[in-house]
């Protein structure tokens, strides 16, 4: 992510990190559905605009995945 987070994308990686807490993955497809689109239509490319953020959260998703996945 570059610079600072506004509010909305600060709630999104909030939300990320409960529904991750609770399930231990999440499937990317998770990220365009509820409770994601509740701050914006479009989920995750709605919330963060610039591809290279989509990008970014998508590779920690999968790294987080892998790891909940060999434990």
């Amino acid at each position: 992510m570059t610079g600072n987070l506004r509010a909305d994308q600060i709630t999104f990686v909030r939300t990320i990190m409960s529904y991750l807490t609770k399930n231990g993955t999440i499937d990317k497809q998770m990220l365009f559905e509820p409770p994601f689109t509740d701050l914006n239509d479009q989920g995750l490319t709605g919330v963060f605009e610039n591809d290279a953020d989509v990008i970014k959260i998508v590779k920690i998703i999968d790294l987080i995945n892998g790891n909940a996945t060999v434990a």
